[in-house]
């Protein structure tokens, strides 16, 4: 396929999504490349947060064989953060987690050198005596020689003692020995389904929101076409101005709201950072033999640990007229009850062996949560029960929801 302007691969790779451009970034990892003759393909390391792509290139004989590896460390940036500061904090953390992720590791050496090995032929592939780092990125703006020398002043001292070549492996970079292959595989990329949104969770972070994808190219004949909807890092939250309606709506019903989080998940992920999953509407079986359904159960980092969230009003009281926290409303007290309800149904070895066929892991001791009425932006509600034994429930108001999500943003810009 001839070059087109149409099909630049810059822009092209910019419309990726993270998990896309980590599977161009491994085909472009196991391209051919000339005057090597192992022809090995680039093995994957999974490193606690970072993933590091090794490919040994060479020649393999009985006298003379050579080797040298590549590693290629993904370093991708949404295009709405495609400014200066946010590239080299980006770059320079990414550089940190992977040299601490390499010390944590007990074949560092290995890994970024290869073994000498025995071929089936009898030829012999050395273990290499040269490796080259390469972040290999999205990013596809130019930059100052005072930012490159900051990213690679950093690199040297993460590296330096290990690997002498540092550099960028960006798309023009990488696909320089096939750029049409290059371009059509991106194509296909885009081409794929993308009806999701992507919740990048990094440090800090709790919801990067995403604008969804709608993107299209093809061969028309000789000449190739392409009618492509770019899009990028989105400042706004998905659904946020929906859901200030209906929490503004008096006649709204749990219902609604239930709905609502359904579709847009990423406001409960917002409420705490350690949550990353989220799955509404798990039927659960109590000791008596019958059924409770929360609203949602959220899975936590630890895949052990799960949190139960039932929904109410946004017009409920939380508290009764003493306004203290042994004294929660009817309706808050009825969502309390209802979540000591779910802990003691997966107490039952039945309900957790269901759990276990359901989700993977069982909670054996859930966090509880309320989301209810309005108040408080800034904090979290604990109720404690004047009866001991009780557990503590966690009371939420959707204005604490709502600037959870405003606030989505602006938590991330702090990192800076």
């Amino acid at each position: 396929m001839p070059s087109h302007p149409r099909y630049d691969l810059a822009d092209l790779v910019a419309q990726l999504e993270a998990p896309k451009f980590a599977r161009l970034s491994r085909h472009m990892a196991n391209l051919p490349v000339p005057g090597d003759e192992l022809r090995l393909p680039a093995a994957a390391y999974g490193l606690r947060e970072t993933e590091l792509l090794v490919r040994k290139l060479g020649q393999p004989a009985s006298l003379g064989a050579w080797a040298e590896t590549w590693v290629f460390q993904q370093a991708f940036l949404p295009v709405g953060l495609w400014e200066e500061a946010f590239i080299v904090h980006h770059l320079k953390e990414r550089l940190t987690s992977a040299k601490r992720d390499l010390n944590a590791h007990p074949s560092q050496h290995s890994i970024l050198y290869g073994e000498a090995q025995q071929r089936g032929d009898g030829q012999y592939i050395p273990e290499a005596t040269e490796a080259s780092y390469y972040l290999a990125t999205n990013i596809a703006v130019d930059m100052s020689e005072d930012a490159m020398g900051e990213i690679a002043n950093h690199f040297r001292a993460c590296f330096g003692e290990l690997i002498a070549e540092f550099g960028f492996a960006t798309p023009h970079s990488m696909a320089g020995f096939d750029p049409d292959a290059v371009r059509r595989f991106a194509i296909d990329l885009l081409n794929s389904p993308s009806s999701y949104y992507f919740v990048a969770r990094e440090g800090r972070i709790c919801v990067v929101p995403m604008t969804e994808h709608g993107l299209y190219a093809a061969d028309a004949g000789s000449v190739p076409t392409a009618a492509t909807v770019t899009s990028a890092l989105s400042m706004e939250v998905r659904g946020l101005s929906d859901l200030e309606t209906l929490v503004n709506f008096p006649t709204t019903s749990e219902d609604d709201l239930q709905a609502f989080l359904t579709e847009h998940p990423h406001f409960l992920l917002g409420l705490d950072d350690s949550y990353c999953e989220v799955r509404p509407h798990v039927a659960l079986s109590s000791p008596a033999g019958t059924n409770l359904v929360p609203d949602f159960m959220v899975r936590l980092d630890d895949p052990a640990r799960f949190a139960f969230i039932e929904l109410k009003k946004p017009t409920a009281r939380i508290y009764g007229r003493r306004q203290n926290v042994g004294a929660a409303s009817q309706v808050a007290a009825q969502a309390i009850k209802q979540l000591m309800d779910y802990t003691d149904a997966v107490s039952t070895s039945a309900a957790r062996a269901e759990l276990r066929r359901l989700l993977g892991e069982a909670p054996f001791d859930p966090s509880l949560v309320v989301v209810i009425g309005r108040g408080s932006h800034d904090q979290r509600h604990v109720w404690r029960s004047l009866r001991a034994g009780l557990p503590t429930v966690q009371v939420v108001t959707y204005d604490y929801l709502l600037e959870r999500a405003r606030s989505s943003r602006e938590r991330y810009m702090d990192k800076f």
